[in-house]
């Protein structure tokens, strides 16, 4: 099993669509996994109401696909719940987006996408019942992330770098995250879980937000819970996504200790 966040952009979306990009290292052609490949979750980020679109081969239709529309701000749960959308091996994602096509403004959509078997990334997840089943204490990481004007995935820190707290070689489990002020998303990589980002959408809602892995496992019924080792600390990597607009993101980590 593996989840793996993957982000695009268009900067002065126009009102009827604009072709986005994918963001960083990203790309929006799935990888060659095997048993099944969904996209578990998606959410967009406008600076004007618009909308999101995806179009790909094996989906519905070539004109239209799917589309939500969205409002300012951080757009959160654009699938149904407890839905996904079954995407192929190898197929490449078509991402529009919509807004008010003023110049400079930065539209952003991710989405989380499962793979049920991915040669190469056994990536260590738990779900809800086994957290639960093995959680020993709750604790929180908290980290001062200063953007670069985006759209970026910015500079991440290590999760260690303001607060170096974590029990030696202990297992932690990733519940969700949450910050202090909006922003488009929040994410993690680590070795225990391929060195790929897994993430959050950056949304003031932290009834949401703090137990966002935990809420995906249990709407999905599997593992989607990422489990990492202190020991591996200083590879652990925290940062966030943003639009063209820089600044200083305050952001929590939600842990469980593991028995």
């Amino acid at each position: 099993m593996h989840i793996e966040l993957i982000t695009a952009s268009a900067t002065a979306s126009a009102t009827t669509g604009t072709a986005a990009t994918a963001v960083g290292t990203d790309s929006l052609t799935i990888k060659n996994g095997r048993g099944g490949i969904d996209i578990v979750a998606a959410w967009q980020t406008n600076q004007a109401a618009g909308f999101g679109q995806l179009i790909f081969p094996s989906g519905h239709d070539t004109t239209r696909g799917w589309r939500a529309g969205v409002g300012i701000g951080v757009n959160v749960g654009l699938l149904s719940l407890r839905q996904e959308i079954a995407v192929q091996p190898q197929e490449t994602l078509a991402v529009t987006l919509a807004a008010a096509a003023t110049a400079g403004d930065v539209d952003l959509f991710s989405m989380l996408v499962r793979y049920k078997d991915f040669p190469g990334i056994n990536a260590r997840l738990m779900t809800e019942e086994q957290v639960l089943s093995k959680t020993d204490k709750l604790t929180t990481v908290e980290n001062s992330l200063a953007s670069t004007a985006g759209p970026s995935y910015g500079t991440p820190e290590n999760i260690n770098t303001d607060s170096d707290l974590l029990l030696a070689n202990r297992d932690y489990a990733l519940l969700g995250l949450t910050c202090r002020t909006a922003v488009h998303g929040i994410y993690v990589s680590a070795p225990d879980f391929g060195n790929v980002r897994v993430g959050a959408p950056g949304m003031l809602r932290y009834d949401l937000g703090s137990q966002w892995f935990m809420m995906q496992s249990r709407l999905h019924t599997s593992p989607m819970v990422p489990v990492f080792n202190s020991g591996n600390k200083a590879n652990i990597a925290i940062g966030v996504c943003t639009d063209e607009n820089a600044g200083t993101f305050v952001v929590t980590a939600h842990l469980a200790l593991l028995k």
